[in-house]
């Protein structure tokens, strides 16, 4: 009876273990593949997301036959599954992890980074607007915000994210551009006086600058160690509410702001009533600056159905944003309008030039 019941134990083993250590296996590969980080992230075609709706201005009024849409790129941390995808797909990319996070900075520090940023883009992106519809707009320059101390830097531990520099040395500081000026004059391993503004209080500290990494070719660079962006008070004559709905970057500047100015100039229906997406950083002069990942956008604003796409018509090294756009739309055959813009009035002055619908 016991040689009977091990054979029958034996051969439930031969018939069954095998399959179950096969099964156990084929999960925990699985479990692997999906959740398994890698030090790169995926970037992928997001969405197109009408502006109508999340931008209300005071007073102002909705074009209801036509839409302005901001363009998203979809971001995650890779795993073995998704650096898989990438390799097969033409629509997802992979980024080295230290080309997204800062040194030292968490994928949570840099959300939060991302939202600060839309927040400064929705200020722009309204003083802007306001100006071309005619308004009064004061701006006023006010230091420079802190957004990250570099990890390892002589900085690191001593500002915070949100405090604002005002002065180094005896040097009042309202912009990066006068920060990096002033900065210039100086080597790596200098000390100087930061007088920054924590909150309700002003404070200062003595910092050892560090070197900055730099470009083939260039000399060393001094500089605090820390990631910044201008703080600027900007005054408009009415209330504007944006529901970001959690998008983060400074992309949507150009979109925004030519929702809001549609919202503010009743004079005339901007859109011309068609789907209008695209992409781009706004500054308070109006220009319209470069951004990352206007091939998903293209795709995404595509997907959306929209007819016509604004585009950076950004000078520099390599491939405009705007050509970029063009070979990803002649890639996919959309036969959505790709349109470069260097400025705000560009969009505006083509708009007008449209047969409205």
């Amino acid at each position: 009876m016991k040689e009977r019941a091990a054979a029958m134990r034996t051969n439930w083993y031969r018939r069954y273990g095998i399959r179950w250590l096969l099964a156990l296996m084929v999960a925990v590969f699985f479990f692997f593949a999906v959740n398994y980080p890698l030090p790169y992230y995926v970037t992928r075609p997001g969405s197109a997301v009408e502006l109508g709706p999340i931008i209300k201005v005071e007073g102002g009024e909705r074009d209801e036959q036509g839409a302005f849409m901001l363009t998203t790129v979809r971001m995650g941390q890779a795993t073995p599954f998704w650096y898989l995808y990438t390799k097969f797909s033409p629509d997802a990319e992979l980024i080295e992890i230290n080309r997204v996070l800062l040194p030292g900075e968490s994928n949570e520090e840099f959300i939060q980074r991302e939202r600060y940023v839309m927040e400064n883009s929705q200020l722009l992106a309204s003083a802007v607007a306001f100006r071309l519809a005619g308004y009064e707009v004061k701006v006023e320059n006010e230091g420079v915000t802190i957004v990250q101390a570099v990890e390892g830097s002589p900085s690191d531990g001593l500002f915070k994210p949100g405090d604002v520099v005002t002065q180094i040395d005896d040097t009042p500081i309202r912009t990066m551009q006068e920060l990096l000026a002033y900065l210039s004059t100086k080597q790596p391993g200098d000390r100087v006086k930061v007088t920054y503004q924590r909150g309700e209080k002003q404070q200062a500290a003595t910092v050892a600058l560090t070197e900055l990494a730099q470009e083939q070719g260039e000399t060393s660079r001094a500089g605090l160690g820390v990631r910044g962006s201008n703080k600027q008070a900007i005054e408009i004559p009415k209330k504007v509410t944006v529901s970001s709905r959690n998008i983060g970057g400074p992309s949507a500047g150009l979109m925004m702001t030519l929702e809001i100015y549609d919202q503010l100039d009743t004079s005339w229906n901007a859109t011309r009533g068609y789907r209008i997406a695209g992409t781009g950083e706004i500054f308070s002069d109006g220009a319209v600056g470069r951004i990352g990942g206007i091939n998903h956008k293209v795709i995404a604003a595509d997907t959306a159905e929209a007819e016509i796409f604004f585009a950076p018509d950004d000078e520099g090294s390599g491939l405009s944003n705007y050509d970029e756009a063009l070979a990803t739309a002649k890639r996919i055959g959309t036969s959505m309008q790709i349109v470069p813009v260097k400025t705000v009035e560009d969009a505006i002055n083509y708009l007008k030039s449209l047969e409205p619908k």
